[in-house]
């Protein structure tokens, strides 16, 4: 026995054998249905941490799906709420646009922005009516923020506008609050200038500034922007007025064009 033991402890390798041996021996003379009950105990303890293993491995394969599945979900719905975002967007913008329509002294035609032209200032712009729409030249064009332009040219279904940031384009107005007139244009950088301005005349910081209707293009009475300063000029008789448009145009997707007036007086407008 003595020997036995060391052969096993310069052999540990053997122990494995040993203890299958054993185990054999012990079997053998046990009763057939207690070596049943030994066998199945040793199998599902043999085999208890695979089958644990499979089951997790099922778990893990099943949970990979259902976020595969949601993942699928979401990307669905954020598609579906950004339609939804941009068609609120646009119903809001076509809401103020139809407010602005019922209080106009003509029917306003709806066009979409086509396309505008390259690099700051913006000069020109394509919207989506033309003849087909009894679009000509010389048609006032609006957004719900105030005037963008006028038409200029016009095919059977697209218009060339021409913005008011195009030094070319000039607009008779007037400040709302003091009555003081003035030509609209544009001189450089971010703003508009309203010219020609008696210097006697109040411009504060906040009026606004809309159209007198001289010229024949542009009804009265409608919005272009608002005063954020003004400048003397060295001859002292009159002012130039610095004005920030109402429109922005470089985030325009819908406007509407306005019949021409046919008053022929001034024609600044054209």
């Amino acid at each position: 026995m003595l020997n036995f033991r060391r052969g096993i402890l310069r052999n540990p390798q053997l122990i494995p054998l040993s203890i299958a041996t054993f185990v054999s021996a012990i079997l053998i003379v046990l009763p057939l249905d207690l070596k049943t009950t030994v066998s199945r105990i040793g199998t599902l303890s043999l085999l208890y941490p695979y089958s644990e293993l499979d089951r997790y491995l099922r778990r893990i394969d099943s949970t990979f799906e259902a976020n595969r599945e949601l993942s699928r979900k979401v990307d669905s719905l954020t598609v579906l709420v950004s339609r939804l975002i941009e068609n609120q967007y646009e119903n809001d913008r076509l809401r103020t646009m139809l407010g602005f329509s019922l209080h106009a002294p003509m029917r306003p035609v709806p066009a979409e922005v086509v396309a505008i032209s390259f690099g700051y200032p913006y000069k020109s712009m394509l919207i989506g009516v033309g003849t087909e729409s009894n679009i000509g030249p010389n048609m006032p064009v609006m957004s719900a923020a105030g005037i963008v332009g006028k038409t200029i040219a016009s095919g059977w279904r697209s218009a060339t506008v021409q913005l008011l940031f195009d030094p070319a384009c000039k607009v008779a107005a007037r400040i709302q609050a003091s009555r003081a007139q003035g030509i609209i244009t544009y001189t450089g950088g971010n703003y508009l200038t309203m010219r020609d301005v008696p210097i006697e005349e109040s411009a504060l910081v906040g009026d606004s500034v809309v159209t007198s209707g001289l010229g024949g293009i542009f009804p009265e009475g409608l919005f272009i922007g608002i005063v954020i300063r003004t400048e003397a000029r060295e001859s002292g008789l009159f002012r130039d007025i610095k004005v920030l448009p109402g429109a922005d145009l470089a985030a325009l997707d819908e406007v509407f064009v306005l019949p021409a007036t046919t008053t022929p007086t001034l024609q600044v407008g054209r």
